[in-house]
């Protein structure tokens, strides 16, 4: 996993106080990374290519070297728009590099304010770039092969000028190849898109962000996924890891590696060495054997429906490997609750969650019907104090419903998307040994031990019964006695990347989705 900052400003201070390394040394190395990536987008189409075909997070070195890369090219191959800060700075010093080499314009969107832009402007025009006006601009962007974005970087916040909308609006409708600075222009440091222009959220429309130092919370908001693109990591005078050294981390990026798929090693077992998961079957059993049929596929000895409604299932030519009974068994190791539970059972819920008290050493995974009922307060009190292994798996207006029942704050949805590190954090506080996986574009694990995100899941999720399919992931690997955090993040990145073997997005069914889950295990196992 790779470390995720709100804010760098204070390792930028550090770079100055520790290594002596100046803000024009940072400006001329953010350069040189945005130099890189333009040669490559410039001459090398198959990387470009590559890029498109899923989300990479990376640590880059800049390759500038103009024999390795010198093409035949065209006039304005390169327009850079720049403001007023230092990340204008980083686009004056960018065209200032590529001068006499690739044919180059900028754009002056703001006056220059900053002494560190205002010196890189100049450099910029001394060494023959040309600034060129709106209109010309506009008539540039017609045939330009690259826009580069050097507007705000990590100092936005607020909502764009409409002046600026409109100038974006045309560079996103353009058909260039566009390069973000640092974070595309109106996405805040919290991931937060509040722009609206032509009645949707607008944003630079980036298909490369270079990411200056460290990852940015900001890319991974769910409204900047859209915008953000591929990130690609790089050094501003020392190697990331040097960079990031003793900074806490505000979250942490999730990586495959990461995952802690369940391999079956010893050959003397049994279906009891594997656990048991027990799934509550409610007003809709459908979400119940689809979790249930999920929990088998990733590893548990056992599964069984426990009709909670009176013949709940028979409705349903249920698979031959579910068992059916009207109590939890014994030999129980984990209990999902809640997926197709149903919202007017309050006295079904309350039997159920007095019988989850019950089973003290079971892990507990709360999912969907059950964060609309008040008697979950108490059971999460009641188990957070136990030290219970217990999961909760929300989407945004599931968790609307719980923060409130909670008493935690009465949000919006909008709130809750651009808000989510500090509200999870908020929630973590209160429930301290409880495990929060709030699902989204991006997805959101929160627990005692820190902030997590995964990005890998795609919009082929976007159907019902992709939860359910979660919900029963975690079960399984609860029922084979993984602590909680592993659990969540194992299953999280499984539910994921399963989904990326459906380059169709529209044609992903949760019975699909469990076998791509059973897949990526098998090519897991040892030989």
């Amino acid at each position: 996993m790779q470390k995720v900052f709100i804010d760098v400003k204070e390792l930028e201070k550090r770079m100055h106080k520790v290594f002596g390394i100046t803000e024009d040394v940072m400006i001329e190395n953010a350069a040189s990374a945005l130099e890189s990536e333009v040669r490559k987008a410039l001459y090398d189409r198959n990387a470009v290519r590559a890029y498109e075909k899923r989300p990479v997070y990376r640590t880059e070195r800049p390759s500038t070297s103009s024999a390795a890369h010198r093409g035949t090219v065209s006039s304005n191959d390169v327009l850079i728009v720049c403001g007023s800060g230092n990340n204008g700075a980083d686009g004056y010093a960018l065209a200032r590099r590529l001068a006499g080499d690739i044919p180059a314009a900028v754009y002056a969107a703001c006056d220059a304010k900053t002494e560190n832009c205002k010196r890189e402007r100049d450099a910029a025009l001394a060494a023959g770039i040309k600034p060129v006006s709106r209109p010309a601009f506009f008539k540039l962007l017609t045939s330009v092969a690259i826009v580069v974005d050097c507007l705000y970087g990590t100092g936005f916040h607020g909502t764009l000028r409409l002046d600026v909308s409109a100038l974006i609006d045309k560079i996103n409708n353009a058909s260039c190849f566009r390069i973000a600075c640092d974070i595309p222009s109106g996405i805040d440091k919290r991931g937060a898109v509040s722009t609206e222009y032509k009645h949707r959220p607008l944003a630079f429309n980036a298909d490369v962000t270079v990411s200056m130092g460290a990852l940015k919370a900001a890319y991974f908001g769910d409204a900047a996924k859209d915008f953000c693109g591929i990130i690609k990591k790089y050094g501003i005078g020392v190697s990331a890891l040097v960079f990031e050294e003793d900074a806490a981390a505000d979250l942490y990026l999730l990586e495959a590696d990461d995952m802690r798929l369940p391999v079956r090693t010893k050959k003397s077992v049994h279906k009891g060495n594997f656990g048991h998961a027990a799934i509550a079957a409610g007003e809709k059993a459908g979400a119940a054997i689809i979790a249930g049929s999920a929990a088998l596929g990733f590893g548990a000895g056992l599964a069984t429906l426990i009709e909670t409604e009176e013949k709940a299932t028979s409705r349903f030519k249920l698979p031959p490997d579910l068992m059916i009974a009207q109590s939890f068994p014994k030999n129980t190791t984990a209990i999902l609750l809640g997926s197709g539970f149903g919202r007017g059972r309050a006295e079904a819920f309350q039997n159920v969650c007095a019988k989850l008290e019950a089973y003290k050493g079971a892990g507990i995974v709360l999912d969907a019907d059950a964060f609309y009922y008040g008697d979950i307060v108490k059971l999460l009190d009641v188990l957070s104090k136990r030290r219970t292994r217990v999961i909760l798996t929300p989407h945004p207006k599931e968790f609307q419903s719980l923060l409130k029942l909670c008493a935690l704050g009465d949000y919006t949805i909008g709130q809750l998307a651009d808000d989510r590190i500090e509200i999870v954090k908020k929630f973590s506080a209160r429930f301290p040994h409880i495990v929060l996986v709030l699902k989204g574009a991006n997805t959101v694990i929160a627990s005692e031990r820190g902030v997590f995100v995964s990005v890998e899941g795609n919009q082929s999720l976007a159907k019902a019964g992709s939860g359910d399919v979660l919900a029963g992931l975690i079960c399984a690997l609860l029922a084979e006695r993984y602590g909680a955090q592993d659990a969540a993040l194992t299953a999280v990145l499984a539910h994921g990347i399963a989904s990326q073997r459906f380059p169709c997005s529209y044609n992903l069914t949760p019975l699909k989705l469990i076998d791509a889950v059973g897949n990526l295990m098998n090519e897991s196992q040892p030989v």
